[in-house]
C-alpha cells in the first residue's frame, strides 16, 4: 500500500467535456465527408485533373521559351492540342489555345504569350 500513495490522483473529465469533444469530432467528420462527396460528384477522372495540371506546366514553359508553335502533346490517358494565332494586329503577342481531351470530355484554355521581337515572323 505504501507504493500506491506516491501516485497522484488524476482528475477525471466531466460529462460535458466528453460531449463537447464528441461534437467537435462529429463536425470534422461531417465536413470531411462533404468535401469527399463533392470531389467525386464532379464526374471528372484523375486523368482530367492530370491534364489540367499539365496544361499549366506547358503554359509556364511557353512563357519561359517565348517561342510558340502549333503542337500536339500525347499522353497515355489524355491529349493536349496547342493552336497558336496572332493576337489582333500585335506581331509579338500570340494567342495560344490549349485543348485537353480526356475520353469524351474536353477543356479549352486560352492564354496570351509575349514573344521576343527577333522571333517574330
Amino acid at each position: 500500500m505504501k507504493s500506491l500513495k506516491n501516485y497522484k490522483k488524476l482528475q477525471a473529465s466531466s460529462l460535458m467535456e466528453s460531449v463537447i469533444a464528441t461534437a467537435i469530432i462529429a463536425i470534422c467528420v461531417i465536413m470531411a465527408t462533404i468535401v469527399f462527396v463533392n470531389v467525386f460528384k464532379t464526374g471528372h477522372s484523375t486523368a482530367f485533373f492530370e491534364g489540367s495540371q499539365e496544361i499549366q506546366t506547358i503554359i509556364h514553359k511557353l512563357k519561359e521559351q517565348q517561342q510558340v508553335t502549333d503542337d500536339m502533346y500525347t499522353y497515355p490517358n489524355f491529349t493536349i492540342e496547342q493552336k497558336v494565332t496572332n493576337y489582333e494586329s500585335l506581331p509579338n503577342l500570340k494567342h495560344v489555345q490549349l485543348a485537353l481531351t480526356v475520353n469524351q470530355k474536353r477543356k479549352i484554355v486560352h492564354c496570351l504569350i509575349n514573344v521576343k521581337e527577333n522571333d517574330v515572323e
